[in-house]
């Protein structure tokens, strides 16, 4: 074993061994409120004091000890994970701190377990980094720089969070451009760029969990108890003495067992979001549904069971730290896949500009994630139904289902699905085609990538090249007019997105259904069916029909508003995004032929 190591390990074994007790030595004053569930040391590790349930949320005039903080030591088998943020501030800790322990990690058949190499490659860790992100809200500044402030901390607050929290417990205004945290020179730059990190959820709060005033990240986290080794990081499995110890002497964090980690409620807190809006004065006049996951996961038949079925997988009776021999019963895969693996691609191909911290490998087995998890059902997410071919008329019904427990697609509404749909004649000549989409990503025949201020309405039926069933997210203004600024959001024209099943008939007015799907009758939980007539005229049989049902999370109209704007952030996103592969993924497949 080399020197440097032998140092490490003997360093660690002294302050676990010197260290305070986790829970019962730790600085005078309680601090954290009371959890809903069992928010405890396992019965084998001290039992944890009992706060009052009147522990102040944030503590504006507190002064940043971390100073003080002794300097952190790794382990032999993970010496410092490159490129993680170990930067610390009295409140919060960078991802760096908590891969020393947690990284290295395999199951007994060679799987990837390490919680930094999967969160890494998610698109919680590239939160902060999301070039599209960035200039959205370059954009929106830009458009209104009167609301700066307000714009950085309602953008902030989920995107850049560690750095976010902290400036506001010290009394300090989150900014995001200029000389804020994305400025390199920024106190909090490290913190800001470390995405949706582990000290930001493991540190939550369950008190306000399924409650309005916990949206759009109004979650709680404890503001006392500053100095190292003084703060609680929660997670859902027993503890040992032993294991807390380590912990605390390595990282500054007191491990506590509390079952509100697994509740879908804590991913609610930022994936039910409202974002203010103006009127045509300008003036604030409301509060807009920008995205509301966690809402129709909750008016969902997925509803008895939790995000992380499909976002965190478990796998059983794994190690979970790298210091220790004890085996638990199940560890959440720390992989957050969702549906971006858009953006997964763009950063992953230009990785230097946007300083990414995870490897091209880590980048790939993210991204063949998603597209596994949004294609596995493709053979159920479009079936054909009727077909029949009288006097030249060919009439054939197609049903798009949705396997999710949420809206499909749903979060930021810049996402889109749609219908391409296209009837070849006996010579394999194209005779129909509705819902063709170009290099640019732009749909043929839908009216909002043809002119911003339309948007394509839902179909029952289709009969024209001109028509596409576009499942979306349309925003309107204060005028009623089409828009795609959150700050003039003010209502949906149309939402369209295909439901859950099990959502119910009258849903709350923030997750409902918005234009002429209102009136569909085979647009129902669960499913849509749109029935295509075509006129074959002359062409020879035998005639194949063939529909693909197609993703964008950046729909071409999304992106194309950004253009003038010309702002740093703008001109960097479309440096990469006019470079890259704009095809869309295909989530399902199917064909028909008739003589």
């Amino acid at each position: 074993m080399k020197k440097s190591v032998l140092i490490s390990m003997l360093i660690i074994m002294t302050l676990t061994a010197c260290g305070p007790d986790p829970i019962q030595d730790q600085a005078p004053g309680p601090t954290f409120p009371p959890p809903t569930q069992a928010a405890q040391i396992s019965t084998s590790a001290p039992a944890a004091d009992t706060p009052p349930a009147d522990s102040p949320a944030f503590d504006p005039g507190a002064t940043q000890t971390d100073a003080t903080a002794p300097e952190r030591v790794f382990n032999d088998r993970n010496v410092e994970p490159p490129g993680l943020v170990q930067d610390a501030a009295d409140l919060v800790s960078g991802s760096g701190n908590c891969a020393v322990c947690h990284a290295g990690l395999r199951s007994d058949d060679g799987e990837e377990l390490s919680f930094d190499a999967l969160w890494r490659a998610s698109m919680m860790a590239h939160a902060a980094k999301d070039p599209y992100w960035q200039a959205s809200v370059s954009s929106e500044t830009a458009e209104f720089p009167e609301l700066a402030e307000v714009i950085a901390d309602k953008c902030s607050v989920c995107h850049m969070p560690l750095a976010r929290f902290d400036a506001v417990a010290n009394d300090e205004t989150p900014l995001v451009l200029g000389e804020g945290f994305l400025n390199p020179a920024n106190r909090l730059h490290d913190l800001a760029m470390d995405g949706v990190s582990c000290t930001l959820c493991h540190q939550t709060e369950p008190d306000n969990f399924g409650e309005m005033d916990s949206y759009s990240g109004h979650y709680l986290i404890n503001t006392e108890n500053r100095g190292f080794g003084e703060r609680r990081a929660y997670g859902p499995l027993p503890i040992t003495e032993s294991n807390a110890q380590i912990m605390q002497s390595a990282s500054g964090y007191l491990a506590a067992q509390s079952e509100h980690m697994t509740e879908s409620d804590l991913c609610g807190t930022c994936h039910n979001l409202y974002t203010p809006f103006l009127d045509a004065n300008g003036e604030i006049a409301g509060e807009f549904p920008e995205q509301t996951a966690h809402l129709e996961w909750q008016n969902s038949d997925y509803a008895g069971g939790a995000c992380g079925d499909c976002h965190l997988p478990s796998v059983n009776d794994v190690l979970i730290s790298n210091l220790s021999t004890d085996r638990q019963e199940y560890l959440a895969k720390h992989t957050f896949a969702g549906a971006n693996a858009f953006m997964l691609k763009l950063l992953r191909a230009n990785a230097e500009e946007t300083a990414i911290t995870a490897e091209e490998a880590q980048m790939t087995a993210a991204i063949d994630r998603i597209t596994e998890q949004l294609s596995s059902l493709s053979n159920t997410d479009i079936k054909m139904g009727d077909v029949s071919l009288d006097d030249g008329v060919l009439t054939a019904e197609v049903t798009v289902s949705n396997p999710n427990g949420h809206k499909r697609p749903t979060s930021f509404p810049s996402r889109r699905a749609w219908i391409h749909m296209w009837v070849t004649d006996g010579n394999g000549e194209v005779i129909f085609e509705s819902g063709a989409v170009d290099e640019r990503g732009f749909i043929s025949g839908n009216d909002n990538d043809l002119d911003a201020g339309l948007y394509e309405p839902h179909y029952d039926q289709i009969d024209s090249p001109e028509q596409v069933q576009i499942y979306e997210a349309i925003m309107g203004n204060t005028e009623g007019e089409v828009t795609t600024t959150l700050l003039r959001a003010a209502e949906y024209l149309k939402d369209n997105r295909v439901l859950p099943s099990g959502f119910p008939a009258d849903p709350p007015a923030d997750i409902a259904v918005y234009g002429a799907a209102l009136d569909d009758t085979d647009f129902v939980a669960g499913r849509d069916t749109v029935t295509y007539v075509v006129e074959v005229g002359d062409a020879p049989g035998p005639y194949t029909l063939r529909f693909e049902l197609l993703y964008q999370t950046i729909a071409y109209r999304w992106a194309e508003n950004l253009r003038g704007f010309g702002t740093e952030q703008t001109d960097a996103f479309f440096g990469y995004y006019d470079a890259a592969d704009l095809a869309p993924v295909v989530l399902g497949t199917t064909q028909h032929f008739e003589e």
